[in-house]
C-alpha cells in the first residue's frame, strides 16, 4: 500500500492530468449522448475490424520493445526481451502521466540500470532510438503532407500554420539531440536535468553519489554511442522498424472506421491525418497531450467519419492509444514494486 502511495505522491500532477482527461472525455462522451449510446454503438462494431485495431496496439508496443532490445543485444547478449518489454511498458507509463513525455526516458534508464544495464550504456540507447523514433515521425508526416496538403488545407482551419510549427517543434528537438550526443557538457546538463527528476520522484536519494556516478557514466554514454555509430545495420534496422511501427499506429484510425460498417475513405489520406496530427501534437506540454489529440482527431477525422460515429471512433482511439498505455506500463510497475518485496 505505501508504494502505491508514494507513486501517487510523486505523479500527482501526472494523475491530475489522467483525471481531466477523462473529464474531458466524458464531455465527447456526453455530446453523443452517454455512455449507454457508447456501448451500444461499440456492440454494433464489426468485430474483425475491432479485434484488428486492439492487435495493432499490441504490435505498436512490441515492436518498440524489439527496437529498444535491437540496441541492448549489442553489449548485453544475456538481457531477455522480457526484461526489455517491461522496460517498454513502464516508458509508455510515464510518458503518459508527465508534461512533454518527459518522464518515461529517465524511468527506462533506471529499470534497465537495475536490470544489468550500465547508465550510460542505458541513456545512449534511450537517446539514439528517441531521435531515431522523431526523424522517422518527421520525414512519415512530411512525405504524407507533400500528398496531401492541399486536401488537409482545403478542410481544417489553419492547417498550415499547425503544420509549420509541429515541424520546427521536431526539428529543433533533433537537432538538441545530436548536440546532446556530439556534445559532453550538453550531455552532462541532460544528464543533470533527468536526475533532478529522478531525486524530485525520491527513486534517487543521495544526490551527490548520483552526480558522481552521472559524470562517469557520461564517457560511457559516449562510447556507447560511437560502438552503435559505427553498426550501419543496426541504425537501418532501427529505422525500418520504427516505420512499421509508426504504421501500426496510423492505421488505427481507419481500421476503427473499417469497424464502423463505412468504406469508401481513402487509406492513404487517413494514415496521413493521423501521421501529421502526431506531428503536430507530438509536444505538447499536457501529459498525454490531453486536449489537443482530442480536439485535433475530431478536426482531423470528421470529413471521413459518419456524424453519429465520430465521437465514439475518438473515445475508443483515446482509450486505446492513452488509457490502455497507462493500464499496462501501471500493472507492470506494480508487479514490479511486488516482486521487490
Amino acid at each position: 500500500m505505501m508504494n502505491i502511495k508514494t507513486f501517487a505522491k510523486n505523479n500527482w500532477f501526472g494523475l491530475v492530468s489522467l483525471i481531466v482527461s477523462l473529464i474531458i472525455l466524458y464531455i465527447f462522451l456526453l455530446t453523443f449522448g452517454g455512455w449507454r449510446a457508447f456501448v451500444a454503438s461499440v456492440a454494433g462494431m464489426d468485430f474483425f475490424w475491432l479485434a484488428a485495431t486492439v492487435a495493432c496496439v499490441f504490435l505498436f508496443w512490441l515492436t518498440d520493445g524489439i527496437i529498444l532490445h535491437l540496441y541492448i543485444k549489442t553489449k548485453y547478449k544475456e538481457h531477455r526481451f522480457v526484461s526489455t518489454f517491461k522496460t517498454t511498458a513502464i516508458g509508455f507509463l510515464y510518458n503518459c502521466l508527465t508534461p512533454f513525455a518527459s518522464g518515461g526516458q529517465p524511468m527506462q534508464v533506471y529499470d534497465m540500470a537495475k536490470g544489468g544495464v550500465d547508465a550510460g550504456d542505458a541513456a545512449s540507447y534511450i537517446t539514439v532510438k528517441s531521435i531515431v523514433y522523431q526523424i522517422c515521425l518527421t520525414v512519415f508526416a512530411v512525405v504524407s503532407a507533400i500528398f496531401t496538403l492541399r486536401f488537409f488545407n482545403e478542410n481544417i482551419p489553419h492547417f498550415i500554420w499547425f503544420f509549420a510549427v509541429g515541424i520546427a517543434v521536431n526539428a529543433a528537438f533533433v537537432a538538441a539531440a545530436f548536440v546532446i550526443i556530439v556534445n559532453k557538457a550538453a550531455a552532462t546538463k541532460l544528464g543533470m536535468f533527468f536526475l533532478k527528476i529522478l531525486v524530485r520522484l525520491r527513486i534517487v536519494k543521495n544526490k551527490e553519489k548520483a552526480v558522481d556516478s552521472l559524470n562517469k557514466h557520461i564517457s560511457l554514454f559516449n562510447e556507447s554511442f560511437q560502438a552503435i555509430y559505427q553498426k550501419k545495420w543496426l541504425l537501418a534496422s532501427s529505422f525500418l522498424v520504427t516505420l512499421i511501427q509508426l504504421a501500426l499506429y496510423y492505421s488505427l484510425p481507419y481500421f476503427i472506421y473499417r469497424g464502423f460498417h463505412l468504406s469508401g475513405g481513402a487509406f492513404g489520406l487517413m494514415v496521413s491525418a493521423q501521421a501529421i496530427l502526431t506531428l503536430i501534437t507530438a509536444f505538447f506540454p499536457m501529459p498525454g497531450s490531453s486536449g489537443a489529440v482530442e480536439t485535433g482527431f475530431y478536426f482531423f477525422f470528421e470529413m471521413f467519419f459518419a456524424y453519429d460515429a465520430i465521437m465514439p471512433a475518438m473515445i475508443i482511439w483515446r482509450m486505446l492509444t492513452y488509457y490502455l498505455c497507462i493500464i499496462g506500463g501501471g500493472a507492470v510497475s506494480l508487479l514490479g514494486m511486488v516482486k521487490r518485496k
